[in-house]
């Protein structure tokens, strides 16, 4: 883990936050001015980093660390989302909203599906979605059963429903993919994310293919990753 650093201003923040986005090959986007993207990534991480004192939503608490260990690591799933076709997303053990909410402020034109058990982490996800007009947000108090169910059911669910659903370190990833392609059903796509390599119930799945793999190093830590999307078969 990288020592502390010393605070940063605004500006040299978002520079940080760009430069480390650059190396793990994610364009933020429109990042010039007020309100740009880079500007709201970091407004939403300031939300985080003051919840973080109150409720554990992530792991560190002071903000220069946050971005760059976790928000950075959460838009790795930008490289997987960039390549794929699917317009809206499941979000399963959303926690804090890494990395939904982020995944969310970058790109505006897809929906996603924030699904999270525990009540005062929904709190803090619908303040989020409010205090950062994220329209393509819903937020669901809930968890996802091993045969795809939600429970309680959304009261109003999204039509369409996501054909895609992605998961950070909530599940194993041979776990994850066997309660997920209930979720997103034939045809449909799942993330698995993994800190090493992919276990070989998951590489040899006959229930589904591998349609792309993306590997990137956290620039603040060296930790590896690898992000795999398996479209589910028929039958």
């Amino acid at each position: 883990m990288s020592p502390p650093a010393p605070p940063q201003d605004d500006a040299a923040l978002a520079h940080t936050l760009a430069a480390d986005l650059a190396a793990i090959g994610v364009d933020p986007g429109d990042r010039a001015g007020q309100g740009g993207t880079l500007d709201r990534l970091l407004a939403y991480a300031r939300l985080l980093a003051h919840w973080n004192t109150r409720i554990r939503l992530t792991g560190p608490s002071d903000l220069l660390t946050l971005v760059r260990e976790q928000l950075v690591d959460a838009l790795g799933f930008a490289l997987a989302l960039d390549a794929l076709d699917a317009p809206a997303y499941w979000d399963i053990g959303a926690g804090g909203g890494l990395p939904g909410i982020a995944l969310a402020i970058r790109d505006p034109s897809r929906r996603f599906v924030l699904i999270e058990p525990i009540h005062k982490k929904t709190a803090f996800l619908r303040h989020a979605v409010h205090a950062l007009d994220l329209s393509n947000v819903l937020v669901h108090t809930g968890r996802v059963e091993p045969d795809g169910a939600l429970a309680p059911p959304l009261a109003h669910p999204p039509s369409p429903a996501p054909t895609a659903a992605l998961s950070r370190a909530t599940l194993s990833p041979e776990a994850w993919l066997a309660t997920a392609r209930h979720l997103v059903g034939p045809g449909g796509i799942v993330l698995v994310a993994t800190a090493g390599e992919l276990p070989p119930e998951v590489n040899g799945d006959s229930s589904s293919v591998e349609i792309g793999a993306w590997r990137y190093v956290v620039p603040a830590t060296g930790a590896p990753r690898l992000i795999v999307a398996r479209r589910i078969l028929d039958g």
